[in-house]
């Protein structure tokens, strides 16, 4: 049986959450779906509402980008190793992971996670984080860029023909 997303079509997902494109992100996604957040000060989203709630909050103080490093995808599950940088406009001392920054400071956070698959939609998300750092004030777009020099091929010829999503 083929996968029910192909790797354009998810990478397509992951172009519409760094676009800010909820519309789009959130068409994935399964009406009852849960997202697992690696942050222990956070745990458990349920539903489009419940992310809604904790991106419209994170989003407030910070521009976050995904770089989507190795997806592994099969008949019914999803696996993406990312780094997750986050470039804060404003300060706060609730940042991801509980750091505390003023604006222009980037926190990248490592993560992989899995996405479990029902009725061809995201159902449930479980991330784990593999380490976050503190990076202080940076170059987030040389940082950007050389996250995606490391990223696996595959992922990266299908991102660079995103122009077809």
């Amino acid at each position: 049986m083929p996968p029910l997303l192909s790797l354009k079509e998810f990478l397509m997902y992951i172009a519409a959450f760094n676009a800010r494109d909820y519309k789009l992100q959130h068409s994935f996604y399964h009406d009852d779906l849960k997202m697992v957040i690696p942050d222990p000060e956070i745990g458990t989203l349920f539903g489009s509402t419940g992310i809604m709630n904790h991106y419209d909050l994170v989003h407030a103080d910070a521009q976050e980008t995904v770089v989507p490093m190795f997806v592994i995808i099969n008949e019914n599950r999803i696996f993406l190793s990312m780094e997750a940088y986050f470039f804060y406009t404003r300060a706060t001392d609730k940042a991801v992971h509980s750091h505390k920054v003023k604006p222009g400071d980037v926190i990248r956070v490592k993560v992989w996670a899995v996405y479990d698959m029902q009725d061809g939609k995201m159902a449930c998300i479980t991330c784990n984080a593999l380490g976050d750092e503190f990076l202080g004030e940076v170059d987030v777009d040389e940082l950007i860029t050389i996250s995606w020099s490391r990223a696996d091929d595959d992922v990266k010829i299908c991102w660079k023909d995103k122009g077809a999503f």
